[in-house]
C-alpha cells in the first residue's frame, strides 16, 4: 500500500515537472520570438531588404509559401525551433535582461548571443516569419 502511494507521489511530481518544464520553455520562446520582431519593427532597412524579394512579399501577403526553402514559416513552428536550440536558462537569461531594459550595446550583445546557434537560413525564416507577425497586426 505504501509503495503504491508512493508510486502517485512520485508521478505527480514528475508530470508537474513535465508540464513546469513546457511551460517555461513556450513562454520563453514566445519572449524570444517577441524580441525579434520587436527588433525587425525598428530596423525598417531591414524589413526593406526582405519585402524586396518577390516571394517573400507573396508570402507575407498571401500566406503563399515561397519557393525559396524556408526552415518554418509558421510563428508555432518558430517558437519550437527557438525552444529547442536554447535552453530554459540561456532564454530565461535573455529574457531577464530584455526586461531591465538594454541600451545598443546591450542590445547587439544579446543579438549576437541569440545568432551563435543559427544558420543563415533560419534567421532569414525567424525575420519572415515575424514580419509575417508585424503585418498581422
Amino acid at each position: 500500500m505504501i509503495k503504491w502511494w508512493l508510486g502517485v507521489v512520485l508521478m505527480f511530481f514528475i508530470t508537474t515537472g513535465v508540464i513546469l518544464y513546457v511551460f517555461t520553455m513556450d513562454y520563453a520562446s514566445e519572449k524570444a520570438m517577441t524580441e525579434i520582431t520587436k527588433e525587425l519593427k525598428s530596423n525598417e532597412d531591414e524589413i526593406s531588404k526582405l519585402l524586396e524579394d518577390p516571394e517573400i512579399r507573396k508570402y507575407i501577403e498571401t500566406g503563399k509559401a515561397p519557393k525559396q526553402k524556408l526552415s518554418f514559416t509558421t510563428k508555432n513552428d518558430a517558437v519550437q525551433f527557438i525552444s529547442e536550440r536554447y535552453s530554459v536558462q540561456e532564454l530565461a537569461g535573455i529574457r531577464e535582461k530584455v526586461s531591465k531594459g538594454l541600451n545598443e550595446e546591450e542590445k547587439l550583445a544579446v543579438y549576437e548571443k541569440l545568432l551563435e546557434k543559427v544558420t543563415d537560413d533560419e534567421l532569414m525564416a525567424l525575420k519572415v516569419v515575424a514580419l509575417k507577425e508585424i503585418k498581422k497586426k
